[in-house]
């Protein structure tokens, strides 16, 4: 009897081989659910970085070409036509219109502060299976241009974005507000305005994909004589 009870009293503070088994289990359990976590934390973090470098490469080929839109159009002695009812062109023009209104091509036109002409035009090209947004600034540049003209430039990264469609459409507001006594046609002042679409994915990973729009309008207004 008093043998048992010492057996007893010497086992009383240790693990049964089932308890540390249980242990063990739990444990495992645990860190597999806390490496779990960390990874989507990780991928979610990488993905929200992934999502900024993208839309900072699209807002910045977006605002570069809104910012010539506005421009579009402005020239040195544009007062002086108004005054004297000569047409004012917005110089904007636009590349072939699908059947939803749009096209991938705008061309723009307007003079510097030092009275030089300036054309810019922005496209859409597809070079090595990897759409980007071009310029040609060239001058004579059209949206008649090739592709393949050594003049484009590209404004997005190709190695960051791949840019899957580049839209362009053209709105106008136009009051009439006269007849020319000359050629008996109303004479139309108004304001344009461009709406533009760029969607875009990740080179690298094309479920990081997103698109932005913007709509531009004009500040130099247009006359139609």
């Amino acid at each position: 009897m008093h043998m048992k009870r010492q057996l007893k009293q010497a086992r009383a503070p240790g693990f049964t081989i089932i308890e540390l088994l249980i242990a063990l289990f739990v444990t495992m359990v645990i860190s597999l659910i806390t490496a779990k976590f960390s990874v989507n934390v990780f991928r979610s973090n990488t993905e929200s970085v992934l999502m900024i470098q993208l839309s900072q490469e699209m807002r910045s080929a977006i605002q570069l070409i809104s910012r010539d839109i506005r421009r579009s159009g402005y020239e040195d002695d544009a007062l002086a036509r108004y005054l004297a009812t000569q047409e004012v062109d917005s110089g904007v023009s636009l590349g072939t219109i699908d059947a939803n209104g749009t096209t991938d091509c705008v061309q723009l036109a307007y003079e510097d502060l030092g009275g030089t002409n300036v054309s810019a035009v922005y496209r859409r090209r597809v070079v090595a299976e990897i759409g980007r947004v071009a310029a040609n600034f060239q001058a004579g540049a059209s949206c008649d241009t090739s592709l393949d003209d050594a003049g484009w430039v590209d404004v997005t990264d190709p190695l960051l974005t791949h840019v899957q469609s580049l839209e362009f459409r053209h709105f106008d507001s136009l009051t009439d507000i006269a007849e020319n006594s000359g050629t008996g046609n109303v004479i139309q002042v108004g304001i344009e305005s461009i709406f533009i679409s760029i969607s875009a994915e990740l080179t690298v990973n094309n479920s990081i994909a997103r698109t932005i729009t913007n709509r531009v309008q004009l500040r130099n207004q247009l006359l139609k004589v």
